[in-house]
């Protein structure tokens, strides 16, 4: 029995190898090898299914990351870290659901509270799904610990900036800059919400500038209208085209002979 668990952990583990190597197609011919075996245990097998799950998750071959990681959660359901990876395997696919992945990291999150990505990855999921007062609580929350972690960092900033919470994005990111005064990814995010404050800025300046004349209770007198004369000697409105000369088209007839008279 020990030798069968033995060579069935080492299997995991070097697939596990294969996969941080980049050598994808050997570390999940590996796996399954492991998985057609009729003796594999519950847990085994859940174990499996999941590092299955992971390599098809790093390959972006989503549906069956998915099925894997489902297979994975039947046979052992209170594993966080399976919920999060099935999580990112809706968030990352291009025709998955922010929703599904809220849920499956929100699942992540209850199982193990104290865990910041599982917090952080949830409240940008949550945002992403329309639901921006639980996610910006959730993204707060992880941002305790995000000038530790920079993929964690990024992940908090671009939930918030989504969110419309640029000023909470910059007070993390000046603390981060503190923390990691030498590092390019912060200035990569400092440099981004920069620009979305700024972008914001001048958005909200424009609407202010447009919205003057519209809020103004005085006729707005625009500068390509005249006004004409009438002979009395007073101003009346053009009913609709003016009335001057100016006003009417030239004929186009002499264009027109000047075409085709050959």
């Amino acid at each position: 029995m020990s030798r069968r668990l033995a060579l069935i952990d080492s299997g995991l583990a070097i697939a596990r190898s294969l996969a941080r190597k980049g050598r994808q197609t050997d570390a999940l011919a590996q796996t399954l090898r492991l998985l057609n075996r009729p003796d594999l245990s519950v847990m085994e097998a859940a174990d499996a299914h999941r590092v299955a799950g992971e390599i098809y998750l790093d390959s972006e071959r989503f549906g069956k990351a998915r099925r894997h990681l489902r297979s994975s959660l039947t046979l052992e359901q209170g594993h966080a870290r399976t919920h999060f990876l099935l999580g990112l395997a809706f968030e990352r696919d291009p025709h998955g659901c922010d929703h599904r992945a809220a849920c499956r990291f929100r699942a992540a999150s209850k199982l193990v509270p104290d865990n910041a990505a599982y917090r952080a990855a949830f409240g940008r999921a949550a945002v992403r799904s329309d639901r921006l007062k639980r996610g910006v609580r959730e993204l707060l929350a992880a941002a305790e610990s995000a000038h530790k972690d920079l993929a964690l960092l990024e992940v908090v900033v671009e939930g918030l900036l989504e969110a419309g919470k640029v000023q909470d994005a910059q007070r993390i990111i000046v603390k981060a800059r503190f923390s990691c005064p030498g590092s390019g990814e912060v200035r990569r995010l400092w440099e981004r919400v920069r620009y979305e404050s700024a972008r914001r800025g001048q958005r909200r300046a424009s609407s202010t500038q447009d919205a003057g004349p519209a809020m103004d209770g005085a006729v707005q007198l625009l500068p390509f209208l005249r006004v004409v004369r009438s002979t009395a000697g007073g101003t009346t409105p053009a009913p609709g085209v003016r009335l001057d000369v100016a006003s009417f088209p030239r004929p186009h007839r002499p264009h027109l002979r000047s075409r085709f008279d050959c």
